[in-house]
């Protein structure tokens, strides 16, 4: 079994293949292959706690979400009507149980030994899979860059060059059309600077932008759902003018057509989510992880694909907005757990934090929470699992111990080979 945990920087490294599959004009794998992928590396992460953290619990916000997971997993095996029905299930109980991650990466070395693996392999893979991506691609190939861009100041040369190169490479070679990929790796750039800056920056400031990041979402839905103010209608405060930039999709060979940055895309998802699961009666529990919501907007591509099967009901499997699939799956319940991972973290650092530096961490957990009501497909994926890995350091006693000196050692050598 200690050899299996060791190949867990290896199963990382094959996370980069189904992250940007989608995306690539090249036969990737396929879903036998992703789910003994995903299966493996789920049961390495298990393995480590069972071998070296026996009788030790995980944090109770993790606990908590892991449960109504596979309490939701096990509804969702009533629910499951039909195949796809049944392969959702799979797919989201293995997405979801990536909190079994916890133990590998509050361990400093572990996240440093993973990066490190998969830089090596990024750097040469990015170049070749290049001319076959589509302009959405390289955001998805390279997001454990959006991670590693935050400690820019702190690392040698070379490596400063590599980092920060990889992750404006996302706005070279992809598309503004990708805009919340962009949001991403630019709110963490701006964070590198924050670390560049640290000991000007007030931790007073700090914990006030935090917090404000972690409420926003909250009051942007009431104001929506009162019809007071909807942040993703542009026009009615913009203008109405097109702000045109290149799609990142193609289109059946066809060029690439351009996308209007202003363009609301998110309003109808909210109504269709919000609406199915008061239809339907699972507000309070969710649809369990084998059911999507109804959506009559992509209606159309059920009439593609089940057309004249049983199985054509007019429901989308996820969408792009990870928090919305978090409510449609396990409902308010899941939505308030999965809030808690979060708070939790962040109070964790604000209360027991030895360093100036988690405490940008706790930034970016904040972001990334506020971020889930944007975007963040829900996958298995490098995306996610760097979502775990920021959400880990900030419950870690071995982060919240060091000093800001151990902090900045660390962060420099991240992707320096082992001296031990």
């Amino acid at each position: 079994m200690d050899r299996l945990v060791k190949l867990i920087p290896f199963f990382i490294v094959l996370l980069t293949f189904p992250s940007v599959a989608q995306w690539v004009e090249l036969p990737i794998g396929n879903t036998t292959v992703w789910w003994v992928t995903e299966f493996f590396t789920l049961y390495a992460f298990y393995q480590l706690k069972k071998q070296y953290y026996r009788g030790v619990e995980y944090p109770k916000a993790i606990k908590f979400f892991l449960i109504w997971v596979i309490v939701s997993a096990v509804y969702g095996c009533f629910m499951a009507d039909y195949y796809w029905d049944k392969k959702l299930l799979i797919n989201n109980l293995m997405i979801y149980l990536m909190g079994v991650s916890f133990f590998y990466l509050s361990i400093p070395e572990n996240i440093s030994k993973i990066s490190r693996q998969w830089c090596c392999f990024a750097i040469i893979a990015f170049w070749f899979f290049l001319p076959f991506m589509q302009l959405e691609a390289p955001g998805k190939f390279l997001s454990p860059f959006a991670f590693l861009v935050i400690f820019w100041p702190f690392y040698e040369k070379k490596w400063k060059i590599v980092v920060v190169f990889f992750s404006l490479a996302v706005f070279i070679y992809g598309s503004f059309g990708a805009r919340s990929t962009a949001i991403r790796f630019a709110f963490a750039i701006l964070l590198s600077f924050v670390f560049l800056k640290i000991d000007v920056f007030s931790l007073r400031v700090i914990k006030k932008v935090t917090c404000l990041l972690f409420v926003v979402p909250f009051v942007l839905l009431i104001l929506g759902l009162t019809g007071i103010f909807n942040i993703w209608k542009m026009d009615d405060y913009l203008g109405d003018k097109e702000v045109l930039v290149t799609g990142s999709y193609s289109m059946a060979g066809n060029n690439t057509p351009s996308e209007n940055l202003k363009s609301d895309t998110r309003t109808f998802i909210y109504e269709e989510t919000i609406s199915s699961a008061i239809r339907h009666n699972y507000i309070i529990q969710g649809r369990s992880l084998a059911r999507g919501y109804d959506s009559p907007f992509f209606s159309w591509m059920a009439d593609l694909q089940f057309n004249g099967t049983p199985y054509h009901k007019g429901e989308r499997q996820s969408s792009e907005v990870s928090i919305l699939n978090v409510f449609t799956y396990m409902g308010l319940i899941g939505v308030c757990l999965y809030a808690l991972i979060f708070l939790n973290a962040i109070q964790n650092v604000f209360k027991y934090s030895n360093n100036k530096c988690m405490y940008v961490i706790a930034l970016y957990v904040s972001f990334r929470w506020a971020f889930a009501w944007m975007e963040d497909f829900t996958r298995f994926d490098l995306n996610n699992l760097y979502l775990w890995v920021i959400l880990s350091m900030c419950y870690s006693p071995y982060f919240l111990r060091m000093t800001d000196f151990e902090f900045k050692i660390w962060a420099k050598n991240i992707l320096l080979p082992s001296k031990v």
